[in-house]
Protein backbone atom coordinates (compact mmCIF):
# COMPACT_ATOMS: atom_id res chain seq x y z
CA UNK A 1 0.00 0.00 0.00
CA UNK A 2 2.50 2.33 -0.98
CA UNK A 3 2.06 6.78 -1.22
CA UNK A 4 4.19 9.07 -2.15
CA UNK A 5 5.19 12.39 -0.47
CA UNK A 6 5.70 14.93 -3.45
CA UNK A 7 8.06 17.35 -1.44
CA UNK A 8 10.51 20.21 -2.31
CA UNK A 9 13.09 18.21 -3.24
CA UNK A 10 13.08 17.32 -6.75
CA UNK A 11 16.36 14.91 -6.24
CA UNK A 12 14.24 12.61 -4.16
CA UNK A 13 11.18 11.28 -3.65
CA UNK A 14 10.29 9.88 -0.12
CA UNK A 15 8.28 6.95 -0.08
CA UNK A 16 6.27 5.39 2.89
CA UNK A 17 4.80 1.47 2.19
CA UNK A 18 2.87 -1.19 4.68
CA UNK A 19 2.49 -4.74 3.48
CA UNK A 20 -1.28 -5.71 3.92
CA UNK A 21 -2.40 -9.33 2.99
CA UNK A 22 -2.54 -10.62 -0.09
CA UNK A 23 -5.94 -11.01 0.11
CA UNK A 24 -7.15 -7.87 1.36
CA UNK A 25 -8.80 -5.09 -1.16
CA UNK A 26 -7.74 -2.22 -1.68
CA UNK A 27 -10.43 1.20 -0.69
CA UNK A 28 -11.43 3.58 -3.80
CA UNK A 29 -11.24 6.84 -1.69
CA UNK A 30 -13.79 8.46 -4.37
CA UNK A 31 -16.31 6.87 -2.52
CA UNK A 32 -17.95 5.33 -6.18
CA UNK A 33 -17.26 1.43 -5.43
CA UNK A 34 -18.25 1.90 -1.56
CA UNK A 35 -21.92 0.49 -2.81
CA UNK A 36 -20.95 -2.00 -4.90
CA UNK A 37 -18.82 -3.57 -1.80
CA UNK A 38 -21.49 -3.37 0.41
CA UNK A 39 -23.87 -4.90 -1.98
CA UNK A 40 -21.67 -7.74 -2.56
CA UNK A 41 -20.42 -8.22 1.00
CA UNK A 42 -24.43 -8.27 1.87
CA UNK A 43 -24.85 -10.81 -0.91
CA UNK A 44 -22.18 -13.41 0.26
CA UNK A 45 -22.23 -12.28 3.91
CA UNK A 46 -25.69 -11.27 5.04
CA UNK A 47 -27.88 -14.67 5.41
CA UNK A 48 -27.90 -13.94 9.33
CA UNK A 49 -29.63 -10.80 10.63
CA UNK A 50 -26.79 -10.36 13.09
CA UNK A 51 -24.45 -10.46 9.99
CA UNK A 52 -26.12 -7.98 8.00
CA UNK A 53 -26.87 -5.58 10.49
CA UNK A 54 -23.28 -5.57 11.43
CA UNK A 55 -21.96 -4.89 8.00
CA UNK A 56 -24.61 -2.30 7.70
CA UNK A 57 -23.28 -0.49 10.74
CA UNK A 58 -19.78 -1.29 9.31
CA UNK A 59 -20.21 0.21 5.94
CA UNK A 60 -22.12 3.72 7.65
CA UNK A 61 -19.17 3.81 9.38
CA UNK A 62 -16.67 3.58 6.93
CA UNK A 63 -18.64 5.74 4.71
CA UNK A 64 -18.82 8.59 7.28
CA UNK A 65 -15.19 8.14 8.54
CA UNK A 66 -14.09 8.03 4.51
CA UNK A 67 -15.74 11.19 4.05
CA UNK A 68 -14.50 12.67 6.83
CA UNK A 69 -11.10 11.59 6.64
CA UNK A 70 -10.12 12.30 3.03
CA UNK A 71 -10.54 15.86 3.83
CA UNK A 72 -8.03 15.40 7.04
CA UNK A 73 -5.38 13.24 5.64
CA UNK A 74 -6.54 9.79 4.52
CA UNK A 75 -3.67 9.14 1.42
CA UNK A 76 -4.69 5.15 1.48
CA UNK A 77 -6.73 2.25 3.22
CA UNK A 78 -7.55 -1.63 2.43
CA UNK A 79 -9.87 -3.88 4.08
CA UNK A 80 -10.77 -7.29 4.27
CA UNK A 81 -14.10 -9.24 4.89
CA UNK A 82 -13.91 -13.20 5.60
CA UNK A 83 -16.37 -15.88 6.25
CA UNK A 84 -16.33 -18.37 8.68
CA UNK A 85 -18.39 -21.44 10.01
CA UNK A 86 -19.12 -19.37 13.49
CA UNK A 87 -19.44 -15.96 11.93
CA UNK A 88 -17.12 -13.51 10.10
CA UNK A 89 -14.15 -11.44 10.10
CA UNK A 90 -13.38 -7.79 8.83
CA UNK A 91 -11.03 -5.37 9.56
CA UNK A 92 -9.72 -2.12 7.79
CA UNK A 93 -6.37 -0.33 7.73
CA UNK A 94 -6.05 3.12 6.68
CA UNK A 95 -2.99 5.74 6.37
CA UNK A 96 -3.10 9.00 7.17
CA UNK A 97 -0.49 12.11 6.42
CA UNK A 98 -0.62 15.16 8.52
CA UNK A 99 2.02 18.14 8.30
CA UNK A 100 4.05 18.06 11.46
CA UNK A 101 4.03 21.83 11.86
CA UNK A 102 6.83 23.25 14.46
CA UNK A 103 7.44 24.51 17.85
CA UNK A 104 3.96 25.93 19.33
CA UNK A 105 1.87 24.20 16.00
CA UNK A 106 3.93 20.91 16.17
CA UNK A 107 1.15 18.20 15.23
CA UNK A 108 0.71 15.11 17.30
CA UNK A 109 -1.57 12.41 15.46
CA UNK A 110 -1.85 10.30 18.63
CA UNK A 111 -3.43 13.77 20.50
CA UNK A 112 -5.63 13.56 17.56
CA UNK A 113 -6.82 10.34 18.20
CA UNK A 114 -7.48 10.81 21.91
CA UNK A 115 -9.33 13.62 21.27
CA UNK A 116 -11.41 11.43 18.77
CA UNK A 117 -12.39 9.24 21.57
CA UNK A 118 -15.28 10.73 23.55
CA UNK A 119 -15.63 9.54 27.15
CA UNK A 120 -18.38 7.01 26.42
CA UNK A 121 -15.73 5.58 24.13
CA UNK A 122 -14.26 3.69 27.04
CA UNK A 123 -17.03 3.53 29.31
CA UNK A 124 -19.04 0.65 29.62
CA UNK A 125 -17.24 -3.25 30.57
CA UNK A 126 -15.09 -4.65 28.14
CA UNK A 127 -13.66 -1.24 26.57
CA UNK A 128 -10.39 0.41 27.41
CA UNK A 129 -7.47 2.50 25.40
CA UNK A 130 -4.08 2.11 26.30
CA UNK A 131 -1.13 4.75 25.06
CA UNK A 132 2.38 3.48 24.95
CA UNK A 133 5.33 3.53 22.66
CA UNK A 134 6.51 0.18 20.35
CA UNK A 135 10.08 -0.18 18.86
CA UNK A 136 9.94 -0.66 15.00
CA UNK A 137 13.63 -0.95 14.72
CA UNK A 138 13.72 -3.78 12.51
CA UNK A 139 11.57 -1.55 10.06
CA UNK A 140 14.23 1.71 10.51
CA UNK A 141 11.82 3.58 12.31
CA UNK A 142 12.67 3.13 15.79
CA UNK A 143 10.50 3.78 19.00
CA UNK A 144 7.07 5.00 17.67
CA UNK A 145 3.84 6.06 19.68
CA UNK A 146 0.71 3.97 20.08
CA UNK A 147 -2.82 3.88 20.86
CA UNK A 148 -5.05 0.90 21.48
CA UNK A 149 -7.58 -1.00 22.89
CA UNK A 150 -11.54 -1.53 22.56
CA UNK A 151 -13.82 1.33 22.30
CA UNK A 152 -17.64 1.62 21.53
CA UNK A 153 -18.61 4.08 19.02
CA UNK A 154 -22.80 4.93 19.76
CA UNK A 155 -24.81 5.55 16.64
CA UNK A 156 -28.11 6.71 16.28
CA UNK A 157 -29.79 3.01 15.77
CA UNK A 158 -26.62 0.55 17.77
CA UNK A 159 -23.44 0.42 19.34
CA UNK A 160 -20.55 -0.74 17.55
CA UNK A 161 -17.77 -2.47 19.54
CA UNK A 162 -14.34 -2.12 17.78
CA UNK A 163 -10.74 -3.03 18.08
CA UNK A 164 -8.52 -0.11 17.03
CA UNK A 165 -5.32 -0.04 16.71
CA UNK A 166 -3.11 3.93 15.87
CA UNK A 167 0.72 4.25 15.29
CA UNK A 168 2.17 7.32 14.80
CA UNK A 169 5.48 7.28 12.76
CA UNK A 170 8.15 10.32 11.48
CA UNK A 171 11.02 10.57 8.96
CA UNK A 172 14.01 12.46 9.29
CA UNK A 173 13.48 15.77 7.60
CA UNK A 174 9.99 15.58 6.22
CA UNK A 175 7.86 17.87 7.15
CA UNK A 176 4.91 15.37 7.51
CA UNK A 177 3.55 12.46 10.13
CA UNK A 178 2.38 9.10 9.04
CA UNK A 179 -0.36 7.69 11.47
CA UNK A 180 -1.73 3.78 10.61
CA UNK A 181 -4.93 3.05 11.98
CA UNK A 182 -6.46 -0.32 12.18
CA UNK A 183 -9.69 -1.36 13.17
CA UNK A 184 -11.92 -4.06 13.16
CA UNK A 185 -15.42 -5.27 14.81
CA UNK A 186 -14.17 -8.80 16.07
CA UNK A 187 -14.17 -7.67 19.66
CA UNK A 188 -14.80 -11.16 20.64
CA UNK A 189 -11.09 -12.51 18.98
CA UNK A 190 -9.49 -9.18 20.36
CA UNK A 191 -6.00 -10.18 21.23
CA UNK A 192 -5.92 -12.63 17.97
CA UNK A 193 -6.71 -8.84 16.08
CA UNK A 194 -4.47 -6.86 17.96
CA UNK A 195 -1.38 -8.99 17.10
CA UNK A 196 -2.22 -9.18 13.42
CA UNK A 197 -2.70 -5.32 13.64
CA UNK A 198 0.48 -5.24 14.97
CA UNK A 199 2.30 -7.67 12.55
CA UNK A 200 0.90 -5.75 9.79
CA UNK A 201 2.09 -1.76 11.42
CA UNK A 202 5.56 -3.49 11.80
CA UNK A 203 5.69 -3.64 8.29
CA UNK A 204 5.68 0.08 7.86
CA UNK A 205 8.61 1.66 6.03
CA UNK A 206 10.02 4.92 4.60
CA UNK A 207 12.53 5.02 1.56
CA UNK A 208 14.15 7.51 -0.91
CA UNK A 209 14.02 6.79 -4.58
CA UNK A 210 15.89 9.02 -6.78
CA UNK A 211 13.51 10.55 -9.40
CA UNK A 212 15.76 10.73 -12.86
CA UNK A 213 18.25 7.97 -12.25
CA UNK A 214 21.30 7.57 -13.93
CA UNK A 215 20.72 11.50 -15.10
Amino acid sequence: MPYLFEEDVPETDVMFDIDVPEHWAQYDLSGDSLAEMRSRALERYGNRTEDADALNDLFTDIAQVTGDATGSGLVSAAGTFEEYDDGFFMANVCVFVFPSGRGENALDPLKLVEHVYPASATAREGTWLRKTTVDLAESGLGRCGRIYGITDYDTDEAIVRTVAMHTAFEYPDLNKRIMVSCTSPNSREAEEVLDLFDAITGTARFWEREVNPGR
